[in-house]
């Protein structure tokens, strides 16, 4: 198995914690698709929202989907986050991705992915945000700049010019850094190809958690060929990894773990956004569900063979140290064998 180094590991690790605050701030407020910001990792500064709308009906309801976040080491280094299936709706992309549709320049991408992703929004804040107001913010939508990528481009943009100290230039590139987790980590995946047509800001980096396939062959190629950075981070037993099945292909490049015996032994608990932080850092909390000492009686129960694998035989008390041996001979021969 192949790891990322220390340096790149603890980058890692914020970069997850970033889109485990979107996935926070849905769960907070699930009905708002201008959920109030949450106490960010290393303290970095909350830029804006990601919303996507429900793409089986065009009609449907905004839901925050995800954060852009600022780096507060480099004035102009930007985080996009996005988190991963909450509901029934994004399950359905999932299952709908099963399928390939064209993306421009791209070859063919799964159709729910590229559904979802062509809704997707950026809404920048008119004011500056507390950690958990309760008041609706003022917001504008940036869909009027074009596509995502687009929008992305222009909030990094209009949030540098907003921040930027009286008397100094202004940098001519603004970078963003992409991360996501499951189905984000396929919608991520797709907006550092489309930023790569237009390239109105850098991208340093593509960290996916969990991520499914995302396109056929002629899609990672391509994907590939651009040069761009990509810890493609994957949990062996996970199997959202493993889907969509036929004619998907993987992007580079993959990272492997092994959550082994580590978690309950269960695909939520393979796949879910703190187990792949505890690979990342054992420091960093399994979800209760998944952890042994805290897993839910409601949790689904083991079958047979797994409960007979966790039967470990009891150890020796200090007083069984000693072994006795008997040979069936004639005669007895007694061998004491010290332990410890």
């Amino acid at each position: 198995m192949t790891h990322l180094n220390p340096t790149q590991t603890a980058q890692a690790v914020t970069l997850g914690q970033l889109v485990n605050a979107a996935y926070t701030m849905y769960d907070n407020h699930p009905s708002n698709p201008l959920p109030p910001p949450v106490q960010l990792p290393g303290n970095y500064e909350f830029v804006a929202w990601v919303q996507m709308r429900d793409f089986i009906f065009n009609y449907g309801n905004w839901t925050c989907y995800g954060l852009i976040a600022r780096d507060p080491s480099v004035a102009n280094d930007y985080v996009l986050a996005i988190r991963g299936t909450s509901n029934w709706t994004e399950w359905w992309v999932d299952l709908t991705s099963m399928g390939l549709t064209p993306m421009p320049g791209f070859g063919e991408v799964g159709y729910g992915f590229y559904s979802v992703y062509q809704t997707l929004r950026i809404v920048s804040p008119l004011t500056p945000l507390g950690m958990g107001a309760a008041a609706a913010p003022a917001a504008e939508s940036l869909e009027s700049a074009g596509t995502f990528a687009d929008q992305v481009a222009a909030a990094v943009q209009r949030h540098a010019a907003a921040n930027q100290a009286p008397g100094v230039a202004a940098a001519a590139k603004k970078s963003v850094t992409v991360t996501g987790h499951s189905l984000g980590s396929a919608l991520a995946t797709l907006y550092v190809a489309q930023n790569s047509q237009t390239k109105k800001v850098e991208t340093p980096l593509l960290c996916t958690l969990a991520s499914p396939r995302v396109g056929d062959y002629e899609f990672k190629t391509i994907f590939d060929g651009l040069g761009i950075p990509s810890w493609r981070i994957v949990n062996e037993p996970d199997l959202i990894p493993n889907t969509p099945y036929f004619g998907f292909w993987h992007i580079a490049t993959e990272y492997e773990y092994d959550s082994g015996w580590s978690t309950i032994p269960w695909p939520e608990c393979w796949h879910s956004i703190y187990t792949y932080l505890h690979l990342l850092d054992p420091s960093q909390p399994l979800s209760s569900g998944c952890a042994w000492s805290t897993a839910k009686t409601a949790a689904p129960p083991l079958p047979a063979n797994v409960r007979r694998m966790l039967r470990a035989p009891a150890l020796p008390s200090a007083a069984e140290k000693e072994i006795a041996i008997a040979a069936p001979a004639g005669t007895s021969i007694n061998i004491t064998i010290k332990v410890g």
